[in-house]
């Protein structure tokens, strides 16, 4: 029997409907391909630490807080755009392998010690130093290595908005010779903030205080050490707090860590095609290691968004230069590089 016309026309819209699905899926995964490597994961990105800064700045997010979020955020943002030049239709699973394997080495070395300058975690040990009261012993328990010593004040009450500063000094030693003298500052300061915009906007009196130092301590063979408050200003309680941090990932760790993370940024990018971005993610790892660096050594007890600026600047510029003569110095053996898988 013969196809009816119906059957016939309702055959062609069938084929005509499996032909417009076959051309519209791989367009859509063009269509999320390319948003994927531009737009997605900076905006994104952006949008959330806007808010978090916002929360942070109307005091609903604790410092502490809104740092990490921030800075992770960058640190993810600053990855994207180191590899996002191998995301493309060719990319197999050799090489998406290994670029994996490479963020995650990337991120634990630029997070890790990013992650402890913020938060040290659970103190080694904490006592209370009065002013002309006994020592205090560290036990150490023989464990050599650096460690972080934060040093924590509190201001008297006092009338009216003045300006104050307190000095602290201890004596840090073995047994009863002291082998350092540790000295620090305290600071409450006043200023003023605006509220609102326009003629509603009003100013309100802000206090800014530094109330903990950051001192590190090289205790070379684990000896216990003996610690004893000599001097302390008038403007605070007689006593302040002493907490002790292990460093968590030994520097030597870190360095090599950098050291390797480094040279796969150069290979990696030996892989491009020539004058695509060439030294790219050399660039921004460098910058970065070195921002982490900079933002870890801050002598702040809790550094914020004044020290992750500072940092970021300092990375930028010195990682610029850096990254660029590392790249020409490096450029002679890119032809004994392996090849891009």
């Amino acid at each position: 029997m013969a196809p009816t016309k119906a059957q016939a026309n309702k055959s062609r819209g069938k084929r005509k409907g499996a032909g417009r699905r076959t051309q519209t899926a791989p367009l859509t995964r063009l269509l999320i391909l390319d948003a994927l490597r531009t737009w997605v994961i900076p905006v994104c990105a952006g949008a959330v630490g806007l808010v978090i800064f916002v929360l942070y700045n109307i005091e609903l997010v604790e410092s502490e807080i809104a740092v990490t979020i921030v800075g992770v955020l960058g640190l993810v943002v600053v990855l994207f755009y180191g590899l996002r030049g191998f995301i493309d239709d060719e990319l197999d699973a050799r090489l998406a392998s290994i670029l994996i394997v490479y963020a995650l080495l990337w991120s634990a070395t630029a997070f890790v010690p990013f992650y402890r300058a913020i938060n040290p975690g659970t103190p080694l040990f904490s006592a209370d130093l009065k002013k002309s009261g006994p020592a205090v012993t560290v036990p150490m328990h023989g464990r050599a290595g650096e460690y972080n010593l934060i040093v924590e004040g509190h201001f008297l009450p006092s009338e009216g908005r003045t300006n104050r500063t307190a000095k602290y000094s201890l004596a840090i030693g073995r047994d009863a010779h002291a082998d350092r003298i540790v000295e620090g500052t305290f600071s409450q300061e006043w200023g003023s903030q605006r509220i609102g915009a326009g003629r509603r906007s009003t100013s309100v009196p802000v206090m800014h205080q530094t109330t903990r130092h950051l001192e590190t301590i090289d205790d070379s063979d684990g000896h216990d050490l003996v610690v004893k408050l000599t001097d302390l200003s008038p403007e605070v309680r007689d006593t302040i707090t002493l907490r002790v941090y292990d460093e968590g990932v030994p520097r030597a760790v870190l360095i090599i860590l950098g050291v390797l993370v480094i040279a796969g940024a150069v290979l990696i990018d030996g892989w491009r095609d020539k004058g695509e971005s060439e030294g790219l993610l050399t660039t921004l790892t460098v910058a970065t290691l070195i921002s982490v660096v900079v933002f870890r050594n801050s002598s702040t007890a809790s550094p914020g968004f004044p020290q992750l600026i500072i940092a970021v600047l300092v990375g930028t510029l010195a990682g610029a230069v850096g990254s660029s003569l590392l790249w020409r110095l490096l450029r002679p053996l890119h032809k004994y590089m392996p090849a891009r898988p």
